[in-house]
């Protein structure tokens, strides 16, 4: 998660350059295989919006993260964060406060 994206609805679907176009990523960008976005229209990934988040799991298009913290140290490992166990901890909450 490189960005929080704006509130109130938390979400980057329509913040591209052009607001009727959703916002997409490219597979490597989140660090996914790219084989279910290849099935898809566009090639790219759809950002979850944060809003109630914590009431879906799994998580990720394939359900491969079954909780909060698996998306957490998901990411904390693609983008090199170097979370603390407390910092990831207080991300699950933050994310469930949504």
């Amino acid at each position: 998660m490189r960005h929080l994206p704006p509130g109130p609805h938390f979400t980057d679907v329509l913040s591209g350059p052009t607001r009727r176009v959703p916002f997409l990523h490219d597979p490597a960008e989140v660090g996914m295989d790219p084989a279910y976005a290849l099935r898809t229209a566009t090639g790219k990934y759809r950002t979850t919006p944060l809003r109630g988040l914590w009431q879906h799991p799994p998580y990720f298009h394939d359900g491969s993260a079954p909780d909060l913290l698996a998306v957490i140290n998901h990411y904390d490992e693609l983008f090199a964060l170097n979370l603390t166990a407390a910092q990831k901890a207080d991300l699950v909450e933050f994310l469930k406060s949504i």
